[in-house]
């Protein structure tokens, strides 16, 4: 049994088997919405006001999957470089949190088993279930550690499309066989700390102060967000609008970076007459002091996944 089999591993190797077989199943995901792009308006219709979650992007996108597997990658090497049980470490990763708040929320919907077929769920929730088992809880309500439920996903993914077979499948949990779990592993993982989740919410009253002019930034990022952020502007093209700003003083003001010139940039137009529209450059220091001003609320409202 797989179960029983993967109670024997250390979380390292678990963790490993996952993320193999899911870049595995990827493909899967993929060239669904290739095929039918449409698909993905369906998808973000399953987020509603019944489920959305504070700290959450609210849309999905095509290479959500692809891209929370690499963070989920990225985060254990660097907690691996830092400590002999990176399980431990990665449970406080204060950039893996809005992940897990975003992945989670379709899934919510009693809808979601009839959205999108059978094969490409069970790769979108074997993500989900990776980013629960390393940050919040291990064992589901029947007693399966979700890492086990992730691995058994992305399995039966590959198997359903006959990508591999069954014999491919064991071969390669064969591989992870001698890599046994210790006495320690889940004691040390339970007493670690988990990520200090800021409260972004705003009460009636500082909302109506932000309306008539005041900043009320409650929420700022800390310096690892604030490096994340500009690692998604510069990699991932994101970028940054104040639409409180622009509701008061009637300017558009859109932080980005380009590409081209490689350099952050900052884009000015007045969106009333249309009497202007100018761009500046700014350096890395720049950008990097402006973001730290700015709510985390607000960031994430612009697509930044912290």
């Amino acid at each position: 049994m797989l179960d029983e089999f993967l109670s024997k591993l250390s979380d390292e190797a678990q963790l490993q088997i996952a993320i193999r077989l899911i870049r595995l199943a990827l493909p899967i995901w993929n060239d669904y919405f290739v095929r039918h792009p449409d698909d993905l308006e369906k998808l973000n219709g399953l987020i509603g006001t019944g489920n959305k979650i504070q700290g959450a992007v609210n849309r999905i996108d095509a290479n959500l999957p692809a891209r929370y597997l690499a963070k989920i990658e990225e985060s254990y090497m660097g907690a691996k470089r830092d400590s002999d049980k990176p399980l431990p470490v990665m449970k406080g990763d204060i950039l893996l949190i809005p992940l897990f708040a975003t992945i989670m929320q379709p899934i919510t919907n009693a809808k979601w088993d009839d959205t999108l077929p059978y094969a490409v769920r069970l790769v979108y929730t074997s993500v989900w279930n990776t980013l629960t088992w390393a940050l919040f809880r291990r064992l589901n309500d029947a007693q399966e550690t979700h890492i086990c439920v992730a691995i058994n996903q992305a399995a039966d993914a590959l198997m359903t499309e006959k990508i591999r077979s069954v014999e491919e499948i064991n071969a390669i949990l064969t591989e992870y066989a001698g890599f046994t779990r210790a006495d320690d592993e889940e004691a040390a993982w339970q007493n670690a700390p988990s990520a200090d989740v800021q409260d972004a919410s705003y009460s009636i009253e500082e909302i109506y102060r932000k309306i008539i002019g005041e900043k009320i930034i409650k929420d700022v990022p800390n310096a690892v967000q604030v490096t994340e952020i500009l690692r998604q502007m510069r990699e991932e093209s994101k970028s940054y609008w104040d639409e409180w700003e622009e509701y008061l003083s009637g300017t558009c003001k859109t932080y980005s970076y380009n590409k081209e010139k490689q350099s952050f940039w900052l884009s000015k137009m007045d969106i009333i007459v249309a009497s202007f529209f100018n761009e500046y450059a700014l350096s890395e220091k720049q950008m990097g002091n402006f973001i730290g001003t700015r709510s985390l609320s607000d960031l994430r409202q612009s697509g930044f996944e912290i």
